[in-house]
């Protein structure tokens, strides 16, 4: 039996990105995971619900997922977390693309984290799933007890994460799904960085990248 917990959607920012906020069964302690863009979205939920943000998890480094981490960070006190092997693209406002955006950021991680590495946040249990190929340091968070797991730009809705930007490589895309996510049962949600929910055996149906 799956435990519960409630996922706030908010999309955010100039390309519409997912930001999640994710509270188990009706505890204060929130993680936000994505914060793209507009901060005073994500802190007006926070407040409106009473929520104490106790995490920030990027799944990866381009500007849309990460352009409200910081003034998140400095907002809750919460700890930013993304993979050991984004920690450059996160540094680099070229390589993150924030500097073509007109807001060059520059972002240093709090916990780096490895793969299939457990962390303990909110009083559940997220596994670190290494999925490069969108970026280098790609990840993806995945909640065993309630077969839920937050794929960023790996993988989307019947589509996959681009690979012709900084650190992207389609063969390396194509094999962390298929060895990280493909390797989860059927029936696992998937929320994805952009668009609507998804499962993990619709996307081995009806996926054509795969």
């Amino acid at each position: 039996m799956r435990k519960k917990i409630h996922i706030k959607t908010l999309v955010l920012g100039m390309v519409n990105t997912n930001c999640y906020i994710i509270r188990y069964q009706k505890s204060r302690e929130a993680i936000v995971i994505d914060p793209g863009d507009q901060v005073h979205i994500i802190e007006n939920y926070l407040k409106e619900n009473d929520l104490d943000c106790k995490a920030i998890l990027l799944t990866h480094g381009h500007f849309d997922h990460i352009t409200a981490a910081n003034e998140l960070k400095s907002i809750t006190g919460a700890q930013i977390y993304a993979h050991e092997n984004e920690s450059g693209l996160l540094a680099d406002p070229e390589m993150n693309a924030s500097a073509y955006m007109g807001n060059e950021i520059t972002l240093k991680p709090d916990i780096l984290l490895k793969d299939k590495e457990d962390i303990v946040l909110g009083g559940l249990t997220w596994q670190v799933l290494y999925t490069p190929g969108h970026t280098e340091g790609g990840a993806c968070y995945y909640l065993p007890e309630m077969e839920i797991i937050f794929t960023g730009d790996t993988l989307f809705y019947e589509s996959i994460g681009r690979t012709d930007f900084s650190t992207g490589d389609h063969q390396t895309l194509i094999e962390s799904i298929h060895n990280q996510l493909m390797a989860l049962d059927d029936g696992v949600e998937v929320y994805p960085g952009h668009g609507r929910p998804t499962t993990i055996g619709h996307e081995r149906d009806k996926n054509p990248y795969l």
